[in-house]
């Protein structure tokens, strides 16, 4: 008996010892994962820091361009006779005091300034030959120096004889961030036309120019990022040291409360910010939806293996009377600041109900993925929306796909209560965007999921030596350690989705195989790449 008792002793020890190694190893791995995410998280807030200063460069950039073609626009009817007349020099000063970043207006012959907005100063100037002549017959002087303007180098555009004169310096003096090294440079000929702090001769030739880029310095320590402007002629280069990142990355780890007081104080500012526009953004949305201003766009969803389209992203797009597209990055926020973003919900599922109900018909294997916020979890309506969208369309339930951003569970009884009975009816639903906000691993295992989408984020770093470029991975382990289905976002070469097909990646979106389509493009596609069932999401 005692031998029995010893024996039995020594087997609790052994069962407690594995117990606690794998408890420890569990934990491990989930501090190592947090660390990894905790990591991404600091790369891309640093990103997303230097996208936004680029887009104010750019935006400034933008607006010197708009007032360029407002005074060719204008004195494009004026005949070459008249040009240098009172009226039309008067005109010219007009413009130059109205254009925010305008130094000058001129009227340009061979090469010569013949008069302008400030004659004293600019007319009888002989420029020489220009720098470059773009696409569309711009001719750009830079360099340019006045004599009595001090440390003022001016860039010159001229077109069809009409020409406008700023300090591109204007574009960066603006910002205040030390730490920050910015600089705008041609991408033809990688030359710099102004910069503050140090701009690595190496960033720019390294730039290609159309999309936009991100990398590392690991020589300088700095995290680089370059965009270029609309007509893919100039671009602006914004680079942070790497210090800065691990600063970040303590700050995410071991200072959870202030970051939560900084992170309430920036929503604090967003709401207040919000509030204050938010009867006029109403109003919009409301009229925008009254007058079927929203439609859909469908970015096919593909499998890899068969290449054959298994279902589509519905994607709200909104375009005024006037023709003018309004992101979704702008009006989405808008809308559910306004309280408004449930009205759009509801117009997707009916305008999905109406645009997809021959392909539900005609392709039981194929499936509609549905954007939803936190709002519409919260509001109790959307089982009713589900429900509506299959007796109306004629779909069954595992061809609604609902996809649901780490934000809309928040609210962790509601979104359990909600997803439960969305599942019940057979409606399928997936986590969006993980790994690019907060808490997201007890969202994996605490709500009943079908599927998980690979932000975009992780899958341009697939098979480059950036930082990031194993995060994609180990979400991919996880997902398969929880039996969750998979799409990676944004897949734009064929290096990626190779990458991601070897590592059990089955479904894909992005530009490799299609860029959002209207409705009839979207069913021509569809009719090529059909799904079949060994194909469809399982």
């Amino acid at each position: 008996m005692d031998h029995v008792l010893k024996k039995s002793w020594r087997n609790k020890k052994i069962v407690t010892g594995i117990t606690v190694l794998l408890i420890a190893i569990t934990a491990s791995i989930s501090i190592f994962l947090s660390l990894i995410i905790a990591h991404n998280q600091a790369v891309s807030k640093e990103t997303k820091h230097l996208r936004e200063i680029t887009s104010g460069v750019l935006m400034r950039m933008s607006t010197t361009r708009q007032q360029f073609a407002n005074v060719v626009n204008y004195f494009s009817s004026v005949a070459e006779k008249d040009a240098c007349l009172p009226q039309q020099v008067q005109k010219m000063q007009e413009f130059n005091v109205s254009g925010f970043f305008l130094q000058g207006v001129a009227h340009i012959r061979d090469n010569k300034i013949a008069c302008s907005s400030i004659s004293e100063l600019l007319d009888g100037m002989v420029l020489g030959k220009p720098y470059r002549t773009e696409p569309d017959g711009t001719k750009v002087w830079s360099n340019i120096k006045i004599a009595d303007w001090q440390d003022r180098h001016l860039v010159i555009f001229e077109k069809s004889g009409w020409a406008i004169m700023f300090v591109p310096s204007h574009a960066i003096e603006a910002l205040d961030n030390s730490e920050v090294a910015i600089g705008v440079f041609s991408i033809q000929s990688h030359r710099l036309y102004t910069g503050k702090g140090e701009i690595a001769t190496a960033w720019l030739e390294r730039y290609q120019g159309k999309q936009a880029l991100t990398f590392i310095d690991q020589e300088r320590q700095m995290l680089v990022y370059i965009a270029p402007n609309q007509l893919n002629v100039t671009a602006v280069v914004a680079a942070i040291p790497l210090k800065d990142i691990n600063d970040d990355i303590v700050t995410f780890i071991q200072i959870l409360i202030p970051l939560a007081i900084i992170v309430g104080l920036l929503l604090g500012g967003l709401f207040v910010y919000m509030q204050r526009t938010r009867y006029s953004t109403k109003s919009a949305i409301l009229r925008a939806l009254a007058n079927d201003e929203f439609y859909l766009e469908y970015q096919p969803i593909m499998h890899l293996h068969h290449n054959t389209c298994v279902g589509a992203e519905a994607l709200i797009r909104w375009r005024t009377p006037d023709n003018t597209f309004i992101s979704p990055d702008t009006f989405i926020p808008a809308a559910e600041a306004a309280g408004v973003i449930c009205q759009i919900t509801q117009r997707v599922f009916e305008l999905v109900a109406k645009d997809m109900r021959n392909a539900f018909n005609t392709n039981p294997d194929f499936h509609i993925g549905i954007n939803i916020s936190s709002h519409d979890i919260r509001s109790g309506d959307l089982l009713s929306l589900i429900q509506t969208l299959i007796k109306s369309s004629g779909a069954t339930g595992n061809q609604i796909l609902i996809e649901v951003t780490e934000r809309g569970f928040l609210d962790d009884d509601e979104a359990l209560t909600t997803i439960k009975d969305i599942r019940s009816c057979g409606v399928r639903v997936a986590i969006d965007d993980f790994g690019t906000g907060y808490s997201s691993l007890s969202y994996l295992t605490k709500f009943q999921l079908d599927y998980l989408k690979i932000d975009k984020t992780f899958v341009d770093s697939v098979g480059t030596d950036a930082v990031t470029s194993h995060v994609a991975f180990h979400i991919i382990e996880m997902a398969k350690t929880l039996q969750l289905d998979m799409v990676a976002e944004g897949v734009e070469t064929a290096a990626q989705a190779k990458i991601l097909h070897e590592r059990g990646v089955k479904y894909v979106q992005g530009w490799l195989f299609s860029k959002s389509l209207k409705r009839k493009d979207f069913y021509a596609y569809l009719d090529k790449h059909p799904p079949t069932a060994e194909s469809s999401v399982e």
